[in-house]
Formats: structure tokens, C-alpha cells, sequence
């Protein structure tokens, strides 16, 4: 945890009692602005914690009346600097994102593109720095990096992308082809989709749901992929037979979209900023990604065609139409979606009047 010294531990400082200060292992230290001792905040406001130890400079975090954050950036001697990142020097802002880089690549490699998120180490500390100066310092830090590549279909090149250098990439029409899924899962209390590898049937949780742009995260543990699927809603008016459907990959750095939307390529902040905010952005991640209904080929690497069409009709949804196994129409048992058009994107699987 970030040494933090609570509203209590704030008070006025022998010998001028009526100053502002802080107690740092057991010294009374006043809060200082151009090296004077300050006696009062702006009407309403009050200091509620100091944080000293996880950034490169003391933060000391405010609250009003109303519940409304503040925050200022002090040296250390507890003298005002900014209460804005941007307001630093340029060596002070990046001493600061310096210092809290390793959380940062921590939290991408255990949440943004792991088979099973899980908060990294110092995640409370990080949480209490407040919601403003965590988004500010994330933004800085993406920043040094080139930002992840936007792409619509007709971009993409015919021979496909490759996850990673040890496997055959995935074909274009593979990556259409989900991107084509990913515009019905906006409204899935529980999206399940066939993996992109064409082995598995992925449960999702939605781990994004802003007015602008909702998303579902995904992950293959065969193939050692994460994606997320979802929707951008162009404007809050419109449904989301308007929306855009995107797709990102964070092995790839790819985020592939219907057609150019502004808000694709916020995707990747946005989500760190919702892991770092959101405890259950990680809690509600399935133990299992994979969705076993004990019905696999011999080999127990998937489903065939005829195991998938003899699937009970308490199945969660695909997307789709929906026929049963006897070929009745169960559209009010299970809403849109059609076995036989989901699995017949696995490549591997026999014909359909196989045995």
C-alpha cells in the first residue's frame, strides 16, 4: 500500500497552529505554496490523504462538499507544484510516469491480454491515487509507444495476421468473419462465440459498457489469443442496428473496425482505465473461458457438426438463426442463431450428412 496519511493525520502544526499540515513519520510538516505554510483551501475543499511513496512526488488528494476530487502535486518539501499533470515541467511529468511505468506494463501483461486477469501487485496503492491522476498518468504512458494499428477490412492484407510468430496467421476472411459476430453481442447477457482458431466455443463477459462503446472480452486458452468484441454507437440517438462493429487484439496491437470510428482507437486506454477503476472489470472474467457441454470429437479437441446440432435447446445463444436437432423451429427457445452456420466456420469439421 502507498504510505497515506488519512484527513485525520492532517492538522494544524506546532508552532503556527493555524497552517495546514501532515504528519510524516510522526512530524507534524506543514503544506506549502511558494514556501509558505498554508492556512486554508478554497471554501469547501479538505485534504483527505497524502500519498509519498509510489510516485516520484508527493500527491495530496482533496475532496468539497459535494463529493468532487481534487488533487495537487507537491515536492518534497510538501511545496505546491501543479494540480495537473500537464501543468508540470516536462521533467517532473515524466518522472513521474517513470515511476509508475512497471505498474502499468504489469497491468497490460496480467489483464489487457491474459488468459485470466488477475489485478497485478500494487493495484490498491494505484486506486488511491484517484480516478483523474491514474487516467492522466495512463494517457501519458500509452503515449510513449506508437499507438496500436486501425484498420477496416479492406485494409487488411489477403494472407492475414499471425498472433504471434509461432502459429499460421489467421486469413482475413477469418477476422471479417468475427468482426461480422462481434455487431450482435452488444445486447448478450452472456456472449459465446466460436474461437477464431475454429476449436473452441468462447464464453465473454462484457467488461466495457459506455454510452459510446460497449465491449466484450474473449480468450482462447488453446491458443493463447484475448480479443475483445463490441460495438461503437456512433450517437446516443441511434440504435445499434447503426453501430459499428470493431475488434481488438491486443497480441496484434490490431484494432479492426466495420468502417473509421473516432472511438476505436481509445480502445486500449479505455479499458486499462476500466481495469485500474472497475475491481469487477476482473472479477467477472469466467474461471473458464471455454463453454463445455461434454460433447467432442474423439479426440476431445471440439465439437463436430453432428455433436453441435444434437445440442439441448438450453443453450445460450449464438448468433445467427436457430434451428433444434429435429429440425423444428425453436426461434422462442433459443433466440436468433443457427448451430449449423456458427460451427461451419471450423474448417476441420466433416460435412454435414457426415456419420
Amino acid at each position: 500500500m502507498t504510505n497515506t496519511s488519512p484527513s485525520r493525520d492532517i492538522a494544524p502544526a506546532a508552532p503556527d497552529e493555524n497552517c495546514i499540515a501532515v504528519r510524516i513519520d510522526g512530524t507534524m510538516r506543514p503544506i506549502r505554496m511558494r514556501g509558505q505554510p498554508i492556512y486554508e483551501f478554497y471554501p469547501g475543499w479538505q485534504p483527505f490523504a497524502l500519498h509519498v511513496s509510489l510516485l516520484s512526488t508527493p500527491i495530496l488528494r482533496m475532496r468539497n462538499e459535494s463529493g468532487q476530487e481534487a488533487y495537487w502535486i507537491l515536492d518534497g518539501s510538501l511545496d505546491y507544484l501543479a494540480s495537473c499533470l500537464d501543468d508540470l515541467p516536462d521533467s517532473e511529468r515524466e518522472g513521474m510516469v517513470t515511476a509508475i511505468a512497471p505498474f502499468f506494463l504489469s497491468l497490460t501483461q496480467q489483464t489487457l491480454s491474459a488468459i485470466r486477469p488477475v489485478e497485478p501487485q500494487k493495484m490498491d496503492s494505484v486506486r488511491n491515487l484517484g480516478r483523474q491522476l491514474c487516467e492522466e498518468l495512463l494517457r501519458e504512458w500509452l503515449e510513449r509507444s506508437p499507438p496500436p494499428g486501425c484498420l477496416t477490412p479492406p485494409m487488411l492484407p489477403q494472407n492475414g495476421i499471425t498472433f504471434s510468430a509461432d502459429r499460421p496467421p489467421l486469413p482475413a476472411a477469418t477476422l471479417v468473419q468475427l468482426l461480422e459476430t462481434a455487431k450482435g453481442l452488444a445486447n448478450r447477457a452472456m456472449p459465446v462465440i466460436l474461437s477464431p482458431h475454429g476449436s473452441l466455443v468462447l464464453r465473454g463477459y462484457r467488461v466495457l459498457d459506455d454510452p459510446d462503446l460497449v465491449l466484450m472480452r474473449f480468450a482462447d486458452p488453446n491458443a493463447g489469443d484475448v480479443f475483445y468484441a463490441g460495438l461503437v454507437r456512433p450517437a446516443p440517438e441511434l440504435d445499434d442496428s447503426h453501430g459499428i462493429a470493431v475488434l481488438y487484439c491486443p497480441q496484434m496491437d490490431l484494432i479492426l473496425s466495420e468502417r473509421p470510428a473516432e472511438q476505436a482507437a481509445t480502445i486500449p486506454f479505455r479499458l486499462l482505465a476500466r481495469f485500474i477503476s472497475d475491481p469487477d472489470a476482473i472479477g467477472k472474467a469466467p474461471a473458464d473461458p471455454v463453454m463445455k457441454f461434454g460433447l467432442s470429437d474423439v479426440a476431445g479437441k471440439g465439437f463436430t457438426l453432428g455433436a453441435a446440432s444434437s445440442l439441448p435447446t438450453s443453450l445460450p445463444e449464438f448468433p445467427g438463426r436457430t434451428s433444434t436437432a429435429t429440425g423444428a423451429d425453436s426461434s422462442e427457445d433459443i433466440p436468433p442463431a443457427e448451430l449449423s452456420d456458427e460451427f461451419s466456420t471450423h474448417h476441420g469439421l466433416p460435412p454435414a450428412d457426415a456419420p
